[in-house]
C-alpha cells in the first residue's frame, strides 16, 4: 500500500482532559465530525481472566449529542465504543483500537499522547484500516508522520488552523 494512499485515510484529532473529571475528553483540535467531541477514557466493562482481556490497556466510549453530526452517528444508538490494544512493535504509542468490527466498518484509531493520555491524546483516525493485514502499515506511517511533524520540532502548528485540511 502506497504512502499516499494511507496519507489520504489519515485524520488527526486531538482530545483535552477536562479538568475535574476522571476520564472524560472534549475534541481540542482537528476536523469535527468523525468522533464525538467528547469521549470518555477508562475501564468500563468488567476484564474477564482471558489473555486477550489482561492485554487491553484502555477503552473509548463516545455518545454523539442529538445536535451533533459524525461518521459513526447512525450505528448503535450514536455510540462509538473501542478497547485500545497496546503495540510492542511500536512503543511511542500508547495503543490501537479499532471502530467498529461489529457493523463491519473496521477504522483504525492509534492512539499518541506525551502524557500517558492522562492530559491529552492525539487520536489518529485511519478510515478503513483496522483490519490486521493494515495494522503495520499504519504504525509505520505514523511513526514518520510524527518525526516529520511541525510539533516534533516544537512548532505548535495545527493544519487545520491554518486551512489546509
Amino acid at each position: 500500500m502506497n504512502e499516499r494512499f494511507i496519507e489520504n485515510c489519515h485524520i488527526p484529532l486531538s482530545y483535552q482532559k477536562k479538568e475535574g473529571t476522571k476520564g472524560s475528553f472534549y475534541q481540542a483540535g482537528g476536523k469535527k465530525g468523525i468522533l464525538p467531541a467528547r469521549i470518555s477514557w477508562g475501564i468500563f466493562a468488567q476484564r474477564k481472566t482471558s489473555l486477550k482481556d489482561t492485554l487491553k490497556k484502555n477503552e473509548i466510549n463516545g455518545l454523539y449529542k442529538k445536535a451533533e453530526s459524525g461518521l459513526y452517528d447512525s450505528i448503535d444508538n450514536r455510540k462509538i465504543h473501542s478497547s485500545i490494544w497496546g503495540n510492542e512493535e511500536f512503543p511511542e504509542f500508547y495503543g490501537y483500537g479499532i471502530l467498529d468490527e461489529r457493523y463491519g466498518i473496521f477504522d483504525l484509531l492509534i492512539i499518541y499522547s506525551e502524557n500517558q493520555c492522562f492530559e491529552s491524546m492525539e487520536i489518529h483516525h485511519f478510515k478503513g484500516m483496522g483490519k490486521p493485514e493494515f495494522l503495520q502499515q499504519a504504525f509505520n506511517y505514523l511513526r514518520n508522520y510524527k518525526t516529520k511533524s511541525p510539533r516534533s520540532i516544537g512548532l505548535p502548528v495545527d493544519i487545520y488552523e491554518l486551512g489546509l485540511y
